[in-house]
């Protein structure tokens, strides 16, 4: 998988006012993206983040918005102001037909095996990565009208928080999605005969990620924009403690502890 580039077309439409302010633009392919930018010298780590959690995810086999890098053009960011205009953007595309998801109940979505195991799914994928913002308070989720689907969003704090330069910490219980409304309305029914076959794909599912290891953390790595002149090395070696059988074991069994609490 190699990430595309685009550029903007159209001077920014729109500032949202979230932690990271990305801005809406609409770019070289006809469609509008959410894009997160260079914003400071700590930025280009949580660049990163979103594309291992973009490029991971998409291995794992969540949903996700299609996700791109964007040069947006200085006339463009009129009547903005950003700090670094050369480096690429990481953007996300706008979805339609879908309702953004609070961590608290939502009457909107469907709730069907496929949604039970779906919400399993990202619970073990953030706690694998470290995500510590999909969360009781912050689902970080959409929910497709169409397709009925839970999507995953905003990858910019796993790591830790984007922590590079120090080793990987397990969610603890309220960090993870599984704490929230959300997760244990939606698990309430689940069957005992769901729970064991979900249970046995997420770990077949996971075993095999393992034996991917060195593809996958090759390809992330020639993804990472030379602009933004990141440390490789010290990429490299935090993918290596993702991949880590102890980090991967005490994931796995904090999943399955986490879960149980979940449906009780």
């Amino acid at each position: 998988m190699n990430i595309p580039e685009l550029h903007s077309i159209r001077t920014i439409r729109k500032q949202y006012h979230t932690g990271e302010e990305p801005v809406l633009v609409k770019c070289s392919d006809l469609n509008e993206y959410i894009c997160k930018y260079m914003r400071s010298s700590a930025t280009p780590y949580k660049l990163v983040c979103e594309v291992i959690g973009g490029m991971l995810a998409s291995e794992w086999g969540l949903r996700l918005p299609e996700f791109t890098f964007v040069k947006i053009l200085p006339e463009h960011w009129t009547p903005f102001r950003t700090i670094n205009l050369s480096s690429p953007a990481f953007g996300s595309k706008f979805q339609s037909s879908v309702i953004d998801i609070t961590a608290s109940w939502n009457n909107n979505i469907l709730i069907s095996p496929a949604i039970q195991k779906q919400i399993m799914s990202i619970a073990l994928f953030d706690i694998w990565i470290a995500n510590e913002d999909r969360n009781w308070n912050n689902a970080n989720l959409m929910y497709s009208t169409k397709a009925k689907e839970l999507i995953v969003i905003d990858h910019g704090c796993i790591l830790n928080t984007a922590t590079f330069d120090y080793s990987l910490s397990l969610l603890t219980e309220n960090e993870s999605i599984l704490y929230s409304e959300l997760a244990k309305e939606i698990l309430k029914g689940i069957t005992l005969i769901d729970t064991k076959s979900f249970l046995s794909d997420l770990k077949s599912e996971f075993e095999c990620i393992k034996t991917r290891k060195e593809e996958v953390i090759n390809r992330i790595l020639e993804n990472i924009p030379v602009a933004w002149n990141v440390n490789g090395e010290m990429v490299r070696s935090k993918m290596n403690q993702l991949f880590d059988n102890e980090w991967m074991d005490r994931c796995w069994n904090t999943f399955v502890e986490y879960f149980n609490e979940a449906k009780r």
